[in-house]
């Protein structure tokens, strides 16, 4: 599978939606995050002033079984310790004296909804979605929602929860302000009828639509990144450079239409950390799930397309640079060789050389290590190299393209895939060699040569017998190769969890 929107989101730590899910559900903390700016050219706007009634009595009194309901939900509504302090006590009463006096005593009894039930339902869910479990009609629910209208300002409460998840009250209160009527409506429903986890009825539309009115999403990464552990320079390095696609797409916009578009956002990302950050800042934010560890120097990421990852593509041994970034981050993946001898399995390590797993996997997906050879064997320093679809000696010219060294200071241990290269820096580009015995220790001395996967012991057990079948042969510039000789057939690329 190439780059997808899963890779392309995981530039935005604090998701939108979600926290205008959290602001409204009144569960904040300390670690919010701070004031961010209003969108440059944007003024904050008041929340939309709509008739509120002063609460009042019932306008028809309420009969014994309604009051003893009535008190019932004013009791417990008191209690609740998420009550938003916009909701005054007066309020309360009005909500609790309204909303049971939509059902006659009938209609209660029908439903089994008094005083001890309504009770026993907030002590054992300490919120305002009570009345999911009773069967009420879609016009009782509409006529609940009606009376909760005339008594609380639920813009109000909409602003004060967001202000409470960290924004300013003038964005809070311009977020209140763009929701619709019919959005209102939506969110003192999932208040007091059907709670909704995820927005609070708002839906994804309402709130992007509010955010994009009122905030800055840059500011608000920056904000963000800050928090995850970044400099300030660093932070706002990336905040300000992320391309504006990226940004309108955070807001609702439309995504990137195929996948070498997403490709090719996805690779100036990866670019922009590397430019932004240094390499314990690249380190840290790749534990966290913002993006692979290790640095990944500018230029060694493409902007082609990616190879269809069911194996369906055509072959293909020269390009024009190197490999867009076609791996999710997030994602394992395993090189499985199907070679004459015997299959030999090899996870990846996309965490410490996110570029030359990326390359050697796009390579193969396009087919370029089909048919190829083992061409050499080395009993002295315990390596199976190849990789040579044009020549297959080490003599072969290659993809067309060379990508730099991740890292140096190598040790070499039994089961390792390692890149080969020449004696030049940054001169890898597909040929690779596998490490199969303790002599590979001898090149401990160089430690320049990348390693980027590790097989499994089954996988070890064919590579020591491809080892073990080395003769000497004259004509071989290295020294030897397998007998009889060793063909890849494929290699293939699967992807986990």
């Amino acid at each position: 599978m190439g780059a997808d929107m899963r890779i392309l989101k995981l530039v935005l730590p604090l998701a939108l939606v979600c926290l205008i899910a959290a602001a409204c559900s009144g569960d904040s903390d300390d670690s919010a995050p701070t004031a961010v700016a209003t969108e440059a050219g944007s003024q904050p706007t008041e929340a939309a002033e709509e008739s509120v009634p002063e609460p009042t009595e019932a306008a028809t009194p309420l009969s014994a079984t309604q009051s003893e309901l009535a008190d019932a939900i004013f009791a417990a509504m008191l209690e609740d310790d998420e009550r938003p302090s916009t909701i005054t006590e007066d309020q309360v009463r009005c909500l609790a004296d309204g909303l049971a006096g939509v059902f006659s005593d009938e209609r209660l009894d029908q439903l089994g909804l008094d005083g001890p039930s309504i009770t026993a339902v907030y002590e054992a869910d300490r919120g305002f979605g009570l009345f999911e479990g009773f069967g009420i009609s879609d016009g009782e629910a509409s006529e609940v929602v009606d009376r909760a209208l005339g008594c609380v300002d639920w813009r109000a409460v909409l602003a004060e929860a967001v202000s409470g998840e960290g924004l300013p009250p003038d964005q809070a209160n311009c977020i209140a302000s763009e929701v619709s009527s019919d959005g209102i409506r939506a969110f003192v429903s999932s208040a007091l009828i059907a709670q909704s986890e995820d927005d609070l009825g708002l839906g994804e539309v309402e709130v992007m639509g509010a955010l994009q009115a009122c905030v800055d999403v840059r500011d608000m990464l920056y904000e963000t990144y800050v928090l995850e552990g970044l400099s300030e320079d660093s932070a706002r390095c990336v905040a300000d450079g992320l391309p504006d696609e990226l940004v309108d797409m955070m807001l609702g916009g439309q995504e990137p239409g195929d996948e070498e578009a997403t490709a090719e956002l996805f690779g100036e990302l990866i670019q922009l950390q590397t430019r932004c950050l240094t390499p314990e800042e690249l380190e840290m934010m790749g534990g966290s799930g913002f993006q692979p560890a290790g640095p990944i120097p500018e230029g060694s990421i493409g902007s082609g397309p990616c190879p269809p990852d069911n194996g369906s593509g055509t072959q293909i041994l020269d390009f024009d640079g190197p490999q867009p970034m076609c791996l999710d981050p997030t994602k394992q993946y395993t090189a499985v060789f199907d070679t004459t001898a015997g299959e030999m399995r090899i996870a990846l390590d996309t965490v410490n050389t996110p570029v030359t797993a990326n390359n050697f996997a796009v390579l193969a997906r396009w087919h370029y290590y089909d048919g190829t050879l083992l061409f050499r064997t080395d009993p002295s320093i315990g390596i199976i190299q190849g990789g040579a679809p044009h020549t297959n000696s080490p003599s072969d010219p290659g993809p067309g393209y060379t990508i730099p060294d991740e890292g140096s200071g190598f040790t070499y241990e039994p089961g390792q895939l390692v890149m080969a290269r020449t004696a030049a820096p940054n001169s890898a580009s597909a040929q690779f060699f596998i490490a199969v015995n303790e002599n590979t220790a001898r090149l401990n001395s160089q430690g320049t040569y990348v390693v980027f996967g590790q097989m499994d012991d089954a996988s070890l057990s064919v590579a020591e017998a491809i080892l073990a079948s080395h003769v000497d042969q004259p004509d071989n510039p290295l020294g030897g190769g397998p007998e009889p000789p060793v063909f890849v057939n494929s290699v293939t690329i699967e992807e986990s969890g």
